[in-house]
């Protein structure tokens, strides 16, 4: 259970640079367990260690150098070498052009709506590393955002975390940039809107009813194949001319 080289690595990470993996402490200077786990996964070590290992490691053989919340979610380092966050003013991000963060998709709709993303109790982390960015949000489900740091409203709180974090207590809309939310976006990850279809100017044929066919049928002629059946008494009138015209 004991490995020399894990502690080593969780003592680096935990008391001197939670910065370099994106880990973030909370108010009270905790970090959840889950992300020290995904961590280790995605720095490709210590393979065999599980989540509930790395739990009783930090509740029982680590207990001298990490305190643990008593539904074993959280822990911190008994010393601490980092500074905390601290409060700077926005035009110390001006030197960067472009900064990174990452989001639900669901959230990233309701920002498009709302246009503010805000937490009621946690800050929103923009980075400085893009790749850091986009491995954590691989690891949560989420997708990566590009934030224009000279478009971020000046009213806005900025903190500086070991000068590769910066966590802002919210973003206008205005200042992010990531996947179009069309009828595509939304119909995988959000709610499905159906689009109104268009008339189309092309009205296609339709056979009527047999009842009107019938209706429509013209009444019933003797075909005469171009020949006209005489009257009798025209053709009595034609003999009689034809008789006295011989008899002249």
């Amino acid at each position: 259970m004991i490995n020399n080289l894990l502690f080593k690595f969780l003592t680096y990470t935990l008391t001197y640079h939670p910065e370099e993996f994106g880990l973030i402490p909370d108010n009270n200077g905790f970090f959840k367990i889950k992300e020290i786990f995904q961590v280790l996964i995605f720095t490709k070590k210590f393979k065999k260690v599980k989540l509930e290992i790395l739990k009783q490691l930090f509740s029982y053989y680590y207990k001298d150098f990490f305190e643990i919340s008593r539904d074993y979610n959280l822990v911190k380092p008994k010393n601490v070498y980092y500074s905390p966050p601290q409060k700077i003013e926005i035009s110390q991000i001006y030197k960067y052009t472009t900064l990174w963060t990452f989001v639900k998709p669901k959230l990233w709709i309701k920002i498009s709506i709302d246009g503010e993303w805000k937490y009621h109790n946690s800050l929103i982390p923009l980075f400085i590393d893009k790749e850091l960015a986009q491995i954590w949000a691989k690891i949560k489900g989420c997708i990566l955002l590009e934030t224009i740091s000279k478009l971020i409203s000046p009213d806005t709180n900025i903190f500086n975390f070991r000068e590769k974090i910066f966590l802002l207590d919210k973003i206008n809309y205005e200042a992010l940039k990531g996947p179009q939310i069309d009828q595509r976006f939304l119909k995988k990850y959000g709610s499905k809107i159906e689009i109104p279809l268009r008339s189309s100017p092309i009205i296609s044929f339709k056979e009527p009813p047999k009842s009107e066919i019938e209706e429509r049928k013209l009444p019933f002629r003797k075909i005469t194949h171009g020949k006209k059946k005489e009257k009798p008494w025209k053709k009595y009138q034609k003999e009689k001319a034809k008789r006295k015209t011989s008899l002249e």
